[in-house]
């Protein structure tokens, strides 16, 4: 060692500067111990300059020495580069889920006859109305419906709709067109008329059916309106049960050949019941019939039994509905020999 420990008291050599430059082992404690003879000396220009060598001795051990220094040698590193910031890209937007487009219903075919379909369930007939006479009275009586409404009354013809009052709406009796404006509105409408007309002409029961018709399109215009042909009628029971002389097959023939045309113009239903229950020589057989003109209860039904069968999509029918011609409005249509075909209904 460079510093060697004396016997009590300490005394200290002065030491030239230089040689504490120099020198490489002097202990770090210097740098805080103050000899008693510097304390006593009263020259206090020496202790800065003794603290100055020391702090340059020390600065001299801890310098580095040899190639080894570089790893020691601190650098100036250059400021770390600014990271780019990301670019923001924008998320693009869902694309919406198209809605589905509905397939058009083809409009129904108003110049045929209704197609048979499968057959509904009794309820169907439960926002339903039934107008027309004698025979429509027997289809209320006979033919087993149920929960369905009529405007029907024994010799009602299509000329007294707006006159006779046959249609009962809360206790209170109203004309056919009178009702229709202040009952209930329903889905599906039923006609039949046109066996008390058979005393009138052709064109006067064609013009008076095409304003009624009008009428209850525009007061029920949700309504799928059902127009149904006049079924034959017997002849031998006809004569037999004494029948008006103009109640003929080929009176019920001409004004068959009417009903066609107002569905088409009119846009409404025809269904032909006429074909369905006459027989291969155009009349109605005589088990079918009471007195030549109503049916026997199995014939009620199986009336209904085709009504269930011969139905019709509310939309195909809305969308065969086009905007009609404008014609001019027909005159008081005329009732001659119009009548009523009382006679039994059912046996």
């Amino acid at each position: 060692m460079c510093w060697a420990e004396q016997p009590r008291p300490v005394e200290f050599r002065r030491i030239p500067a230089a040689t504490l430059l120099k020198s490489r082992c002097l202990p770090l404690s210097f740098a805080t111990y103050t000899p008693k003879r510097v304390q006593k000396t009263g020259r206090p220009w020496r202790l800065p300059l003794l603290l100055a060598a020391v702090m340059v001795s020390m600065g001299l051990l801890m310098a580095p020495t040899g190639s080894g220094g570089d790893a020691h040698r601190a650098e100036a590193l250059p400021p770390a580069a600014a990271s780019p910031e990301p670019e923001l890209v924008p998320t693009p937007s869902p694309t919406p889920t198209p809605e589905p487009t509905p397939t058009p219903v083809a409009p129904y075919d108003f110049s045929q006859s209704a197609p048979e379909t499968g057959a509904v369930e009794m309820e169907y007939f439960q926002d339903a109305l039934f107008i027309g006479d004698s025979r429509t009275d027997g289809l209320r009586l006979y033919s087993g419906i149920q929960g369905t409404h009529f405007y029907c009354y024994k010799g009602l013809t299509v000329y007294e709709m707006d006159s006779r009052k046959v249609a009962e709406v809360d206790g209170t009796k109203y004309t056919v067109l009178e009702a229709l404006e202040q009952g209930d509105k329903y889905a599906k409408i039923y006609i039949s008329l046109g066996v008390n007309e058979l005393g009138s002409d052709a064109k006067s029961y064609e013009k008076a059916f095409s304003v009624f018709l009008d009428r209850v399109k525009e007061l029920q215009p949700q309504a799928v309106v059902y127009l149904e042909t006049i079924v034959p009628l017997n002849p031998d029971k006809c004569r037999s049960h004494r029948q008006p002389y103009y109640v003929t097959n080929e009176k019920v023939q001409a004004f068959n050949e009417v009903l066609p045309r107002l569905a088409r113009e009119k846009q409404v239903v025809l269904l032909d019941i006429a074909a369905a229950f006459a027989d291969e020589t155009g009349i109605l057989p005589g088990e079918n019939t009471v007195d030549g003109v109503h049916f026997t209860k199995d014939l009620y039904k199986q009336w209904l039994t085709y009504l269930m069968s011969h139905t019709v999509d509310p939309e195909a029918y809305a969308a065969g509905q086009t905007a009609p011609e404008e014609e001019p409005t027909p005159g008081p249509a005329e009732t001659p020999g119009a009548g009523d075909l009382e006679g039994e209904t059912t046996r």
